[in-house]
């Protein structure tokens, strides 16, 4: 009998691996993650094609205008360019040039929506939104749809003029 089992100790033949050895992969893993999950982000599509930074961007540039002119201005969105449009002013062009986008201004009280090709869809439509001295604008939401997607309707903070949360239908 050898000095081991003499003893009451037996060598463990298991394969593994050690804390350490765990520890220094997981490291590792953390490290490479770091370095390519912002890299990855860019080859992501942006929700809405980034439509709500230029509607934003938009709504912001009438609002100061009119605030700095003290004079009321009105925002109307062109089809066939893609921008809204103002009195001494034109906005960036909203997404690609394919598919075609609509953008309509709604009322925000009340519900006049439509079941059309599957998709609810706002009728009531409001032809400009209206921006004040005071930094106001009317009180609407905006529907923004583009062909072969399903409409999204953004709520417009009267107070702020910015695009809030995304209503759910």
């Amino acid at each position: 009998m050898g000095k081991n089992a003499r003893l009451g100790l037996r060598r463990d033949t298991r394969a593994g691996f050690t804390l350490v050895e765990v520890l220094l992969v997981l490291a590792l893993l953390s490290l490479i993650g770091m370095v390519l999950l912002p890299a990855a982000g860019g080859l992501m599509p942006k929700a809405g094609g980034g439509w709500d930074d230029n509607v934003a961007e938009a709504f912001q540039l009438v609002r100061r205008e009119a605030v700095v002119s003290g004079r009321e201005l009105t925002l109307r969105f062109d089809p066939e360019t893609r921008c809204f449009t103002w009195a001494g002013g034109t906005s960036k062009p909203l997404g690609p040039a394919e598919p075609k986008l609509t953008v309509d201004f709604l009322r925000s009280t009340g519900s006049s929506s439509v079941l059309i090709g599957g998709q609810l869809v706002e009728t009531t439509v409001i032809p400009v939104l209206h921006f004040y001295p005071d930094g106001t604008c009317d009180p609407v939401k905006i529907q923004l749809r583009a062909t072969g997607s399903v409409p999204r309707v953004l709520a417009i903070d009267p107070w702020t003029c910015a695009p809030g949360l995304e209503v759910k239908k």
